[in-house]
């Protein structure tokens, strides 16, 4: 029943409805298949079959052949899923784009910008053309909400994905446009040391708040002895602050580590507040009052 899926189907996984056509594939086979759920659509005129899930650069392709644009380029989200950076959101509306003076295409699953390209914001691979790392960051942050941008960017820089050097570059020869604003403001909010969205989220709520922002990943000794790394640390306070993620942190080995450098730190003279999402998300403002009431403390005490 499915020969044909099996004779049209290409490298990655697509399945690319004119090249079935002009294969001897009948329409009908087509649209059965769809009916049947045997074959999915990804794309205007491009499916996969079912169970697949179709890998970033697999779903970069799709869009660019689906748009019908000689020129276009995976980009945004698109792109930053090829280069394995963490996007917020679900996996599509998938995005490209094209020159500004291109007819857009806006589709449910297909979002077109026009944009100029700056000579180097373009690579290829395996024939699929995508934006750079840094150029498809940038571009994503002025798409998505403030935290989830400013974490992409944190994220990135950690792992090396892009540079401050880069970022700083890229903002510099960008073209003008929409959004430049914004992505100069995640840029500078951004510290490239965070290790989860809970600690650029508590970083964010202190600075809103005017709050002197701590040390991240603070390590603290005890003579040679690694006692801890701190997800962030005043040090001339010897206040230390843990964001909690429920994953790590309630299994029950962690619980026991988390307790036993606990109790080091205090015997250091160092204290610790742990936060969970819900407090610095839900509730900034009990947050960032619990931060500085230590604070205030430990100074009065100094």
């Amino acid at each position: 029943m499915d020969e044909w899926i099996d004779e049209v189907i290409e490298y990655d996984g697509l399945i690319l409805r004119d090249r079935a056509l002009g294969r001897g594939v009948d329409p009908d086979q087509i649209m059965k298949a769809l009916r049947t759920g045997r074959i999915r659509r990804v794309q205007r005129c491009v499916y996969v079959r079912r169970g697949l899930e179709p890998a970033p650069l697999a779903l970069a392709r799709a869009a660019v052949l689906s748009s019908g644009v000689t020129d276009a380029v995976a980009s945004h989200q698109t792109a930053a899923r090829v280069h394995g950076m963490v996007v917020p959101g679900g996996l599509q509306p998938e995005h490209i784009t094209v020159a500004r003076d291109m007819r857009r295409i806006r589709r449910r699953e297909l979002v077109c910008h026009g944009r100029a390209l700056a000579r180097g914001d373009v690579e290829v691979r395996d024939g699929v053309p995508i934006t750079t790392a840094v150029r498809s960051l940038l571009d994503m942050v002025a798409e998505v909400p403030r935290l989830d941008g400013v974490w992409a960017i944190d994220d990135a820089v950690r792992r090396e994905i892009v540079s401050e050097a880069q970022i700083t570059a890229s903002l510099i020869t960008r073209p003008g446009g929409r959004g430049d604003g914004v992505i100069k403001l995640r840029a500078a909010e951004a510290d490239g040391r965070a290790e989860s969205i809970l600690e650029t989220a508590g970083r964010l709520a202190l600075k809103d708040a005017g709050v002197m922002l701590p040390i991240a990943q603070h390590e603290v000794f005890d003579g040679g002895d690694l006692v801890a790394r701190l997800d962030a640390a005043y040090p001339e306070r010897r206040l230390g602050i843990e964001f909690d993620g429920a994953a790590v942190h309630n299994a029950p080995r962690a619980l026991y580590r988390d307790r036993q450098r606990q109790n080091r730190l205090l015997h250091l003279g160092w204290s610790l507040l742990r936060f969970t999402w819900w407090d610095v998300v839900h509730d900034p403002v009990g947050y960032v009052a619990a931060v500085r009431r230590e604070l205030e403390r430990q100074r009065s005490w100094s």
